[in-house]
């Protein structure tokens, strides 16, 4: 029985946790019925990372466990660093609220220069103006959002994962707008909401980018060599690029024209916990500090990574 077959069978008792409530059962049956072709849901693929570091979250609390997820934080680009003392949840497909904020400032803008290419779109558009309530982006289906603490304090690290697909580089209403920065801006929105910003910092929250080695700039964090470094891997996605631009505060701050409130300060600090973890990673530190369920899922989840060119024997 491979890792996929053993997780999907025991759902509720392995990996439920990683699952809002409300939402479970929704992923439970999409699951069961990727099963032929799982090995390319990216989804999937996050998940098993995530279970070889803390299984289904009894132990995430564990001292192997804590020093793993701190290794695989230690050298990832955030300026200041990160460490927790103490893991709360991590949830996969996390669904966060629409940001009313960018809702309304598109409205406008869309009310004096309906600007979108489409014809299409546009007659679209213009029915959605005249609406109180008409979604322009609609709610975020975050791929991992890890909640911890460090000395009582919450610490909210929002990750994009990607295995082979880039960032989105359009949302449906704004041809401007990109999947990276969408996110972050979703991360500011939490908080906001959540009133997590003490005197007024967002020190507390991270975005992090996760996806194979190859592709991360030495900006981040160290590089995998591989046979493909002819091609430069790390100019190869749209994401490579946006990554960098963004941890100037002053990119940040120009994509975000509707946060006009935010402060220079606040934007170096959203800027400076711009992070890029790998998910080769996550299956050595697992390996490292054994932090493994037990021995099947061992064997089976590093034959997974191992498959996936994320794991060596």
């Amino acid at each position: 029985m491979n890792i996929a077959e053993l997780l999907i069978r025991d759902f509720d008792i392995k990996i439920s946790e990683y699952f809002n409530p409300e939402s479970r059962e929704k992923w439970k049956k999409s699951y069961q019925a990727a099963m032929k072709n799982i090995d390319h849901e990216e989804p999937w693929l996050t998940l098993i990372a995530c279970y070889a570091i803390f299984g289904d979250q009894t132990k995430m609390n564990d001292p192997e466990t804590l020093i793993a997820i701190n290794s695989i934080l230690k050298n990832c680009g955030i300026k200041h660093g990160l460490v927790l003392d103490k893991n709360d949840s991590v949830r996969v497909e996390e669904k966060l609220p629409e940001i009313l904020s960018y809702r309304e400032y598109l409205k406008e803008a869309l009310r004096q220069d309906n600007f979108h290419l489409y014809p299409d779109r546009r007659a679209i558009i213009e029915e959605k103006v005249q609406s109180k309530q008409a979604a322009f982006e609609g709610n975020t289906n975050l791929d991992l959002k890890i909640t911890g603490q460090k000395e009582g304090v919450k610490k909210h690290l929002f990750v994009e994962a990607k295995f082979l697909s880039d960032i989105s580089y359009q949302i449906s209403y704004n041809p401007i707008r990109d999947q990276i920065i969408r996110n972050i801006d979703t991360g500011i929105d939490f908080m906001v909401k959540n009133r997590d910003i003490p005197e007024g910092s967002f020190k507390n929250f991270y975005f992090l980018l996760l996806t194979p080695k190859v592709f991360r700039p030495k900006e981040f964090g160290t590089q995998k060599k591989s046979g493909l470094d002819v091609f430069q891997p790390q100019k190869s996605r749209l994401y490579c690029y946006k990554m960098l631009e963004y941890k100037d505060y002053r990119n940040l701050r120009d994509a975000l024209p509707h946060r006009s409130d935010l402060t220079d300060n606040q934007w170096k600090e959203i800027a400076d916990n711009i992070g890029w973890i790998a998910f080769e990673d996550l299956f050595i530190n697992a390996t490292k500090y054994n932090t493994f369920s037990g021995t099947v899922e061992k064997q089976e989840i590093l034959k997974f990574a191992v498959e996936r060119n994320l794991y060596q024997t």
